[in-house]
């Protein structure tokens, strides 16, 4: 059974972290073989959310909540370990997410950069597209947004 959990960056173990770490260096840096930096100096200042399994991280995004500069609430880095790929993780991330979202910041629009071939992916989730597809790190992207329902 998987358990999802959100942290603030301060509530994370020092385990959680690294693990945090390691799978994003392994899903957007070695398997999308992406040269980013992708310690950006962001995570301080957003919410966590850990697909935990058996005691393994196996799904994970990370959530800027609205603030004084930016009145939308923005979520990225969405990594599902590989060999946990085809269960659902990634859906039931994506569900906690919006049903936080809904919860903890009713009204406000919840944003994201995706890779463009998930377009369909979070069109699935009242996602829709704004703007046209571009490079984002070598890779092209879309900005889709969802607005309560």
């Amino acid at each position: 059974m998987i358990t999802y959990s959100w942290y603030k960056f301060s509530e994370l173990t020092i385990e959680q972290l690294y693990a945090v770490l390691q799978l994003r260096a392994d899903v957007f840096v070695v398997e999308q073989d992406g040269a980013y930096l992708d310690p950006d100096g962001k995570d301080i200042f957003a919410l966590h959310l850990l697909g935990v399994k058996d005691g393994s991280l196996v799904a994970y995004l990370r959530l800027f909540p609205p603030n004084d500069i930016e009145n939308d609430i923005i979520f990225g880095r969405v990594a599902t370990a590989r060999a946990a790929r085809g269960a659902g993780y990634g859906k039931k991330l994506i569900q906690t997410l919006i049903t936080y979202c809904d919860t903890h910041f009713p009204g406000i629009s919840i944003k994201c950069s995706a890779r463009d071939y998930l377009k369909a992916f979070y069109e699935a989730y009242g996602f829709k597209v704004h703007g046209e597809v571009y490079n984002e790190d070598g890779f092209p992207h879309i900005a889709m947004q969802r607005d309560e329902l």
